[in-house]
């Protein structure tokens, strides 16, 4: 059937609406009737509107672009090829798309580690004798893999202790990791097979692997969930605050640590939603408040991180307006974040600049908000930046986020010296909110696992609802269950205790080196070494002694850190029969007040004072001036801080500690000494070089000779001179010119007294 054209329709392209046919061709010359059962019930029944219907040309044989009739106007030309509908010729296939796209990064790393451990395996298999052909190649061995194979592959990844570049292998130890590497394995079995692992094979492999968990000795029990709570972080937060065992480069990393931890708790989000939250996904409003009063400052987030297969999915908006008379300043997501963001200058208006001013505004007329609009330019500012040394100065990396490794590390030091038994890590929000959450009866079941960004109440069943069940007795006995009781002996603050060791005595030291294992490799370093002297030249002698020096101090490190965790963790129950014979005998003295003394170790700078003295205060008054008066000073303070120059984090062995109770009852004998450079002396008599001169800073006692900078203890001063004047050719007290870094230091150590 060919298109009938009305005769006057014009010859752009168009059809007049009352003889508007298919335009399909055909040799029949009878009308059109289309077949009403064949009609597309979303497209409309009637003619679409003369201007826009497509023309249709058809391209040249030999050529990818669409002819143009030649008796078209340019302009016709130009509105028509807009209009055209393009070839398939982009060139876009299906097996060009990565078989891991929009998957996690980590679950990527898993699956190639078993996809190379299996290479690696085949490999060792094909260089036995007499071995089957199949293990030449990885995949075609995985096809014709049989159970016995896939239970002595898992048997040899158990027994892997480095890889191969010789990195040493974390282990396993927990029975979930050995089904974690099963899981993944399956996956590259059905990715080569393209077939699902057969029942049968999958059963005899599960057989297995509970024969080598028994024989390996695995723990089977999955990691505890114990939940931590507002009443946890309070604490954390303040310890983070005005700790001075743990340093930064910058005031300002202690600031979003403690943000880190209150947006954590209040929007229950994994770590990597909040580590990806930047300054475009704020919203800061005013909003009018409906029981009457001044507005009240509102920040919304929208974390984009979701743990979807499919890419994005359905977003949450948290909305958390200002409570002016919260629980702490310390835990106020307001105060911590109009800090960062007064501090970079964050707002689009120009004369929005402090807390004071932004108290000024008003929602006028009949509105509900007034937007407090963020900069455009400062669209990919993370909240959580990345904090980094370059040429000697620290350096907030705003388009940069921090490292999650870097994030779990300073929880972990902070966990230690706030008391915690075992270490704080951001799951644990998961698991205190989402416990709440259930709790509460304000939140329906659907709407915790909308929060929580779980598809079914299995997945909170399974992994978050807390498996530390109190109130039983009194439900039994018909009594009312006490809440509070209930939440204090199961939340993380349950197990706190100050005194627990972070740092291994000299005893526990000379004990580590006593290690058979490390012994063994000391004499094999020391082997080396006299072949090293005699055969100087040897470059392969050399590299092995390089490697097994580096092996050496691994091991060492390794076990002393082994020594430390099990000295922490039986430290509860020595430390409790100490307790118990002092309180009923007397036989020992307590000495806590000089042990907080030593604990503090170095004296609190004066903008970390100004800090901690806004923070740490409680309202006084109902006056809401005197409120917003208090909140504004901790965010003048905090902005004042987050540029304060720390030094960095601490260095070498740690002063001394007093000694423990245990000493008074079971004394032990002197551990050896170890020869420590010791800092100047603030004394006259001792105030000199051996030439006579005197040092300039020893009488200021801890000033540094090349700037005029002063610090409150001589730690302060190594640290600044290693980050700011490392990169210095001349000492500025002498006036005296060198050539290289180690000849300033050289310089430092025996003329100023500084040991870098």
């Amino acid at each position: 059937m060919r298109r009938r054209r009305s005769p006057n329709a014009s010859n752009h392209g168009i059809t007049s609406e009352s003889s508007y046919t298919s335009p399909i061709d055909t040799d029949d010359d009878r009308p059109f009737e289309p077949d009403s059962s064949e009609t597309d019930l979303t497209e409309p029944e009637y003619s679409p509107p003369a201007g826009r219907t497509i023309a249709r040309k058809k391209s040249s044989p030999n050529s990818g672009t669409k002819s143009l009739p030649a008796d078209l106007s340019n302009v016709e030309r130009v509105h028509q090829a807009r209009y055209q509908v393009p070839d398939d010729d982009t060139d876009e296939d299906l097996a060009q798309v990565p078989e891991d796209y929009g998957r996690s990064n980590k679950t990527k790393k898993l699956k190639l580690r078993l996809k190379e451990r299996w290479a690696w395996f085949c490999q060792m298999k094909a260089m036995e004798l007499s071995t089957d052909p199949k293990w030449e190649d990885a995949e075609d061995a995985l096809r014709e893999a049989s159970p016995n194979e896939m239970h002595r592959f898992l048997n040899w990844c158990l027994k892997l202790e480095y890889s191969p570049n010789g990195r040493r292998q974390k282990g396993y130890t927990k029975a979930s990791a050995l089904e974690a590497d099963w899981k993944y394995f399956r996956i590259y079995y059905t990715r080569v097979t393209k077939n699902e692992m057969s029942k049968e094979m999958g059963e005899a492999v599960r057989t297995g692997m509970r024969y080598l968990v028994d024989k390996r000795g695995l723990d089977k029990q999955p990691r505890a969930n114990v939940p931590v709570y507002i009443e946890d972080m309070i604490p954390f937060n303040e310890t983070i605050l005005q700790t001075r065992e743990k340093r930064f480069h910058l005031g300002f990393q202690r600031i979003i640590l403690c943000l880190y931890n209150t947006l954590g708790l209040f929007t229950i989000n994994r770590k990597q939603a909040m580590l990806d939250l930047q300054f475009k996904h704020l919203q800061i409003s005013l909003q009018q408040d409906p029981h009457g009063g001044p507005p009240k400052p509102m920040i919304e987030l929208e974390p984009q991180f979701v743990k979807s297969v499919l890419g994005m999915s359905k977003l949450n908006t948290f909305a958390l307006p200002e409570i002016v008379y919260g629980v702490s300043l310390v835990f106020s997501p307001h105060v911590l974040l109009f800090i960062i963001l007064f501090y970079v200058h964050a707002f689009e208006a120009p004369h929005l600049t402090s807390m004071e001013d932004l108290r000024r505004l008003l929602v006028e007329g009949d509105r509900q908000e007034m937007p407090l609009p963020l900069k455009k330019e400062m669209d990919n500012y993370y909240v959580f930046p990345k904090v980094e040394v370059i040429c000697g100065q620290p350096r907030i990396l705003w388009e940069t986020s921090m490292n999650g490794s870097t994030l779990d590390a300073q929880l972990r030091t902070s966990s230690e010296i706030h008391g915690f038994l075992n270490h704080f890590f951001s799951h644990q929000f998961r698991y205190g909110g989402g416990d709440l959450l259930d709790k509460s009866g304000f939140v329906s079941e659907a709407q915790r696992n909308v929060i929580m960004a779980h598809a079914t109440s299995r997945t909170f069943i399974k992994h978050y609802r807390p498996r530390r069940h109190t109130g039983l007795q009194e439900i039994m006995c018909g009594l009312n269950p006490d809440e509070e009781f209930s939440k204090a002996v199961t939340r993380m603050s349950r197990w706190i205790d100050r005194r627990r060791p972070r740092y291994l005595s000299d005893a526990d030291r000379e004990s580590v080196e006593k290690d058979p294992e490390l012994q063994s490799a000391i004499r094999w370093q020391v082997d080396l070494e006299t072949q090293c002297a005699d055969r100087s030249q040897n470059p392969a002698l050399r590299a092995m002694l390089e490697d097994q020096k580096r092996k050496v101090h691994n091991l060492r490190r390794r076990l002393q850190d082994k020594r430390r965790k099990e000295t922490r963790r039986d430290f509860s129950r020595k430390q409790a029969v100490i307790d118990i014979e002092r309180q009923l005998t007397g036989g020992a003295v307590s000495d806590e007040p000089a042990r907080e003394v030593l604990r503090k170790e170095f004296e609190m700078p004066s903008e970390q004072i100004l800090l901690v003295e806004t923070f740490f205060t409680w309202p006084t008054t109902d006056s809401l001036e005197d409120e917003w008066t208090r909140r504004n000073k901790a965010v003048a303070a905090g902005i004042q801080y987050c540029g304060f120059q720390e030094g960095g984090p601490l260095r070498g062995r740690r002063k001394r500690s007093a000694p423990s109770d245990d000493n008074d009852i079971d004394p032990s004998p002197p551990a050896r000494k170890i020869k420590t450079n010791t800092p100047p002396t603030s004394s006259r008599e001792e105030g000199h070089t051996a030439g006579g001169k005197p040092i300039p800073n020893v009488e200021l006692t801890f000033a540094c000779f090349q700037c005029p900078k002063t610090y409150s203890d001589y730690n302060g001063v190594k640290r600044h001179f290693r980050t700011s004047h490392f990169t210095d050719r001349k000492c500025n007290f002498c006036d005296l010119f060198v050539l290289h870094e180690m000849h300033l230091r050289g310089h430092a150590d025996g003329v100023h007294g500084l040991r870098t």
